[in-house]
């Protein structure tokens, strides 16, 4: 199965271009409570923030029902799926670690790896495999 990449990027890159932007406006969590007129309703920051995740959670439960009435279910975690919940997960505990980065070392060399062997390690071998 193919998968849209674009549609993943994007995703991905809104989420972090919302999360730097939030951190560099100065945010701290007693500015929950601020809130702005959107459309004449009170909207605070706090519904801000629970929107921006539950709004994704939601949308992944759409794309589920969607995909089982397309009758394209996964039948198990795709091993790239996996690898972006890892990195997200990894990337999400360096949010808000101040200014020293946290196994900095192990983080260059994971993206050094990414980049240089993961991608062309997989080409390789099962251009092989196809050639045999």
């Amino acid at each position: 199965m193919k998968t849209d990449w674009n549609v993943v990027r994007n995703l991905m890159n809104a989420a972090i271009d919302a999360c730097e932007r939030i951190e560099a406006s100065g945010y701290v969590e007693a500015d929950r409570d601020a809130v702005i007129d959107i459309a004449g309703q009170e909207v605070s920051v706090h519904d801000l923030l629970v929107s921006a995740w539950t709004y994704p959670e939601n949308l992944r439960y759409q794309i589920i029902r969607e995909r089982h009435d397309a009758g394209v279910d996964l039948p198990y975690v795709p091993e790239t799926a996996r690898i972006l919940l890892a990195m997200s997960q990894a990337a999400a505990e360096l949010v808000n670690a101040g200014d020293v980065t946290p196994a900095e070392e192990k983080l260059l060399k994971m993206i050094a790896w990414f980049d240089s062997h993961l991608a062309s390690g997989i080409e390789a071998a099962t251009a092989n495999r196809k050639k045999a």
